[in-house]
């Protein structure tokens, strides 16, 4: 059964203007503090892998398609050997009412079957299919960024200084936080449309826990983030698996033209499988 979301409206934060940064001394012990939350039972190795099956909700009532969509991903971080450079291999099989439908990314680039052949998804007239899996994938790489939220703090760029403020998440609820702001290379937004080029962040960190609990995103337009394509993600009921904090819901809510925030998606993990053995292989396109 969907689970029905009444939308609401929350005042999207402004990107605050440039400001010189901290000492690294504050930076690394937020960053510090944040890892310790998020590892509860001590320092783990990094995580490169994972298998896990999401049940997703599309909430937003004025968009097109609205119902849930199931999906059973697979992921493997991929370092190539000629040129040193890290690719997120993606492997997802898609459920949507009587439909099935297997996409992913490979050595290749993405693709996805049709009709019982593997078809590239950038061909002409895959642009929908296309946006649809990046949109999918993208839930999945922010699943893995957010597993180590104390690595995607010291990889701020320009950080601002520490800050007291309050996260209103709906009408009433209020969340203490600290929060801090600066720029990020690229980042997984799963808003349509929005390549995964350089952004303007805000993490949003609860007290005294030191969880992160939400993340703002801005994409940067001629070095300006945009707030009118804005996404924040809310990290929602965290629990501890194999000695990492995991947020079991992922709700995302997009800004509209004047920057108010609106209900999107809502991503629910059913499983989580950390650490599979996964090989360059299971990614391909031609695998059974």
């Amino acid at each position: 059964m969907i689970r029905i979301v009444l939308p609401f409206l929350l005042a999207l934060a402004s990107p605050r203007a440039q400001t010189p940064a901290p000492p690294t001394g504050e930076l690394e012990a937020l960053a510090a503090k944040v890892e310790t939350a998020h590892r509860p039972k001590g320092p783990v190795p990094r995580i490169t892998a994972l298998r896990a099956t999401f049940t997703v909700h599309l909430l937003d009532p004025t968009a097109e398609q609205r119902g849930q969509v199931d999906l059973a991903v697979q992921f493997l971080e991929w370092q190539r050997t000629t040129n040193s450079k890290t690719t997120a291999l993606v492997r997802y099989q898609m459920s949507e009412a009587s439909t099935q439908v297997v996409r992913g990314l490979d050595r290749d680039g993405p693709w996805q079957i049709v009709k019982g052949e593997a078809r590239d998804l950038e061909s002409a007239d895959s642009t929908q299919d296309l946006e649809a899996f990046r949109q999918h994938a993208n839930v999945l790489k922010q699943l893995v960024r957010f597993l180590s939220p104390g690595d995607a703090l010291r990889s701020l760029q320009e950080p601002g200084p520490v800050r007291t403020e309050d996260l209103v998440i709906g009408r009433e609820d209020k969340v203490a936080c600290q929060t801090i702001e600066g720029r990020l290379a690229e980042f997984p937004m799963v808003r349509k449309g929005q390549a995964d080029g350089p952004v303007a962040v805000k993490f949003w960190i609860a007290e005294p826990q030191g969880v992160v609990v939400a993340v703002d995103v801005w994409p940067l337009r001629d070095g300006k983030p945009d707030t009118r394509a804005g996404e924040r993600i809310l990290l929602q009921e965290l629990k501890d698996r194999d000695g990492v904090l995991v947020p079991l819901r992922l709700k995302h809510l997009q800004s509209d033209a004047e920057g108010k925030l609106r209900t999107s998606t809502e991503a629910v993990l059913v499983k989580l499988e950390l650490r599979p053995e996964l090989r360059v292989e299971d990614f391909d396109r031609t695998r059974k």
